[in-house]
């Protein structure tokens, strides 16, 4: 055997055992020192594969919902250090990672927060909106987190992005989306996309939500062209003025 095969036998060996320690890891009904044993076999391990392998615990709930707790714990203290260490690319991979899956993202963003640096975080939140659409979803897991994030941070870019979220098909998500916009602070983007939202939303507690958004900013009116439309949308407690501005009642 020639020193390129054994090379390649030894990387497969690693696949296998890699694939083999997923298994355990994600498998609910084994003993859970054996997951602790597979996680920290995978630490050891230490490359991309063995990332994404302690990254399938994440998908998984254990019925002892205090030992899910203190596993999920321990796989994301794993991983923050294999991050810290340099040796592999657990940012990016993770990254990657969220692109790629529609649930169970809460953990993996907690590890990018203890990785990354705030703009380097705002970035990945951009960086992952910008693959979502507002259509139906099955399951709308993702887009709630992902606005829940977003609200945690300021920049235009993100203004951008929760916008569109205003008008998405889930009603959680629009309520969502309307808090994280106005975390932007960013004026021009926020007042136009909300004061169409005014006339076109059928829930109350989010046209509540807009109209008190309004309100409290003195500043913002409603164009011309909308006031007859938006006065008649406006609920309970809530009038426009003659100026456009929506007040609220006393």
């Amino acid at each position: 055997m020639g020193f390129l095969d054994f090379l390649f036998d030894k990387e497969k060996a690693q696949e296998r055992k890699i694939t083999k320690l997923k298994k355990t890891v994600s498998h609910m009904y084994v003993q859970p020192g054996e997951r602790s044993y597979a996680v920290e076999q995978l630490r050891e391990i230490g490359n991309e594969d063995a990332v994404l392998a302690l990254l399938s615990r994440f998908e998984q709930t254990a019925p002892n919902h205090t030992t899910d707790a203190d596993e999920k714990e321990f796989v994301y203290e794993v991983l923050v250090d294999l991050g810290r260490r340099g040796e592999v690319d657990v940012a990016g991979t993770i990254t990657a990672y969220l692109k790629r899956v529609e649930e169970k993202i809460n953990w993996p963003l907690k590890v990018l927060t203890d990785l990354l640096s705030l703009e380097d975080m705002v970035n990945v939140v951009v960086e992952l909106l910008e693959d979502m659409h507002i259509d139906y979803v099955r399951n709308p897991e993702k887009k709630q987190e992902m606005m829940l994030r977003a609200a945690e941070f300021c920049d235009r870019r993100l203004a951008e992005q929760t916008a569109r979220f205003v008008e998405d098909d889930y009603e959680t998500i629009r309520f969502l989306a309307v808090d994280a916009l106005l975390a932007q602070n960013e004026d021009d983007i926020a007042r136009p996309a909300l004061a169409a939202r005014l006339t076109e939303e059928d829930s109350l507690r989010i046209l509540q939500k807009l109209a008190e958004a309004f309100a409290e900013r003195p500043e913002w009116t409603i164009d011309e062209e909308q006031r007859e439309a938006v006065s008649a949308a406006l609920p309970k407690g809530f009038s426009l003025d003659s100026d456009g501005h929506v007040v609220a009642k006393r």
